[in-house]
Order: structure tokens, then C-alpha cells, then sequence
């Protein structure tokens, strides 16, 4: 088994980026290996609940990488994010010019030795940093982390695409929401609206209507496709005699009426999200992405977050994502949550 790779001009600042969120979610972060990417990857254990991964292409993090092993020339390892925080810490810090990570074992003591990665970087001070591991992890482990991994972007019919105001504004409200309640009502609208509300004692106390997110894909836009069928009043079969087609929400209405409408016409999608869950979720705003995705499964059991980062990667939009996944609250949990309300 080897690995040895020396960093590409912007490697070690996307791991930098990356680094703090993983720590500040939990005390250990899986690191994946492959021939063609890099994942950093959280299950919902080790996170507290949900299951984020950062994937990165290999050759937007390295220049040069030798990566061998019997498991396809994939290797897996764990560790203490806080360690690895204050070694990128440090590249930065030093302004490392040149910088490699390679595979080590090293001797601790007499007849014991222990896996670490080795950063060895050259630039205004030379330096060796070690991060300590556990692993390298076996073939189940390593197919474990690569089903987390392929798990996201699958069973959500449309996406909300938020951008980075929108995002910020999301976070900002749900930062909110912790002094109020313990379960957050994510709705998504083929209108392009993200709705979240929470509430104490049954009544709506604080909520947010973010609108004008692009719907993904173009097909499921309600807006898009309104407008382009013309204009023209829509009763819809409701009786309601809103004046608009439909997809196009009321300007007239307020934020509730024009979920409820959406609601009533199928065109959103909703799930009840834990408070602290959704701003665990929401911690990937720190990467300073340059959108989010948004989507709720449709069998309703999870709801799916896409920080993108465009035209910040070198090697193309595709290059560089954090993946999100979190779930659901039950209905039995959502009715001890009302009765405790009460």
C-alpha cells in the first residue's frame, strides 16, 4: 500500500476550507482516497445526525499522486479533524510553496509503530507535520464510506438553486429558530420559494420565505413555464379566483397563503426537520460557496443540501461539492414534540 501526492497551487486551501466544518460537527472524519477523487466524509454517527461529505477531484487537490493498494487503489483512513485543522493551519500560515502528504508508519515506541500522514512543506520556514490515523480501513469499511458517498443527489424530484445571499439567508434564519422551536417545516415550491417555519405550542412563531431560486431541472419550473404559456386568470378546479396560473404565486397573498396554495396544487414538497439538525446541515455556508441546492426526497425521508463552489474551482463547477443529507422527523417524534409544545 502507498500514497504519496504533492499539492496542487490550491489543495491544501480547499481542505482549509473544509477542515473546520467536519471538526466542529464531530471528533472523527473518514478520509477516502480513490484514483480520480478525495472524500472527506461524516456519517450520521460521527456527526451527530447527518451525513455530509466533501468530494473533491483528485487532480484539483494534487499535481502529482502515487496511490496503490490491493482494494482497486482506494484507501481509507480515520482521524481527528482537529489535528489535520492545525496542520492546513499551518501550511497557510507559512505560506508553504511546495507541500506533500504521503502514507507513513512510524515508530512510537520500541516495537510499535503507528499510521500517519506526513506533510512535509518547504517555503519561508520549512516544516514536517504528522496527522495521526487509524486505519488504513479495510475493504468493508472503505465500501461503507463510498455508500455514503454515491447516496446523495437520487430521489429528489426538483432542486431548489440557491444563491449565496439566499443561502446566508437561510442559515441567518435558522440561527433564529434554535430560541424558538425544535422542529423546522422545510417547504420547497416548483414556484422557486424555500419556506421555514417553526413553531411553539401549535401556532406559527417565526418563519422565512426565501423566493426567486431557480427550479432544477428547467421542467419542474412552475414559473419558467407559466410565463411562457402566457397570460390569463387560473381557477385551477380550487374556486379560489387567485388570478394567476399555475406555478405563478399570488403577489397579493402573504407567505402562508401562497404555501398553502402551493400546497393544495401539488406544487411543494415538505418534510420536518429537527432545528439542530438543519443547522448542523447549514454549517457548510463557512465553505463560502457560491450556491446551495436544495431538495426533499420524494419518499419524504431525508431532505438533500448541495453547497457548489463554480467557477472557485480550477478544474470546472464539478470539481469541488459538499453533500448534505439529513433526515426527517418521524411522526411519532413529531407528536411527542407537539404534546411537550403544549
Amino acid at each position: 500500500m502507498k500514497f504519496k501526492a504533492t499539492f496542487s497551487s490550491v489543495g491544501v486551501q480547499w481542505l482549509e476550507r473544509f477542515a473546520p466544518i467536519f471538526d466542529k460537527l464531530g471528533k472523527e472524519l473518514s478520509v477516502l482516497f480513490t484514483p480520480n477523487s478525495i472524500h472527506l466524509v461524516q456519517n450520521h454517527a460521527e456527526s451527530g445526525g447527518i451525513e455530509i461529505h466533501a468530494d473533491l477531484l483528485k487532480d484539483e487537490v494534487f499535481d502529482a499522486c502515487l496511490l496503490q493498494s490491493a482494494n482497486d487503489n482506494k484507501i481509507g483512513v480515520r482521524l481527528e479533524p482537529a489535528s489535520l485543522c492545525r496542520v492546513l493551519r499551518g501550511l497557510v500560515g507559512s505560506e508553504a510553496t511546495h507541500v506533500e502528504v504521503k502514507l507513513i508508519k512510524r515508530e512510537v515506541a520500541p516495537g510499535t509503530s503507528l499510521p500517519f500522514l506526513c506533510f512535509d512543506s518547504k517555503g519561508v520556514v520549512d516544516v514536517v507535520q504528522d496527522v495521526p490515523l487509524a486505519g488504513p480501513l479495510n475493504r468493508r469499511e472503505v465500501e461503507d464510506l463510498e455508500t455514503i458517498v454515491q447516496a446523495n443527489v437520487v430521489d429528489v424530484p426538483y432542486w431548489l438553486c440557491l444563491d449565496r445571499a439566499a443561502t446566508e439567508a437561510a442559515h441567518a434564519a435558522v440561527e433564529r429558530f434554535r430560541a424558538v422551536g425544535d422542529v423546522v417545516e422545510l417547504a420547497t415550491t416548483k414556484a422557486g420559494s424555500l419556506h421555514l417555519t417553526t413553531n411553539k405550542g401549535g401556532h406559527v412563531a417565526l418563519g422565512a420565505e426565501l423566493r426567486g431560486a431557480g427550479v432544477l431541472p428547467a421542467s419542474e419550473d412552475r414559473y419558467e413555464s407559466s410565463r411562457a404559456g402566457g397570460g390569463g386568470a387560473w381557477d385551477g378546479g380550487t374556486g379560489r379566483g387567485t388570478g394567476t396560473q399555475p406555478g405563478l404565486e399570488d403577489e397579493s397573498a402573504g407567505p402562508c397563503e401562497r404555501l398553502a396554495e402551493s400546497k393544495a396544487c401539488g406544487e411543494a414538497s415538505v418534510a420536518n426537520v429537527g432545528t439542530r439538525t438543519l443547522r448542523r446541515s447549514l454549517s457548510g455556508v463557512a465553505s463560502n460557496p457560491s450556491r446551495a441546492l436544495v431538495g426533499v426526497a420524494g419518499h419524504g425521508r431525508h431532505v438533500e443540501l448541495v453547497f457548489r463552489y463554480d467557477r472557485q474551482a480550477v478544474r470546472g463547477p464539478d470539481a469541488v461539492g459538499l453533500m448534505v443529507r439529513m433526515p426527517v422527523e418521524e411522526d411519532d417524534e413529531l407528536e411527542r414534540w407537539e404534546e411537550d409544545s403544549d
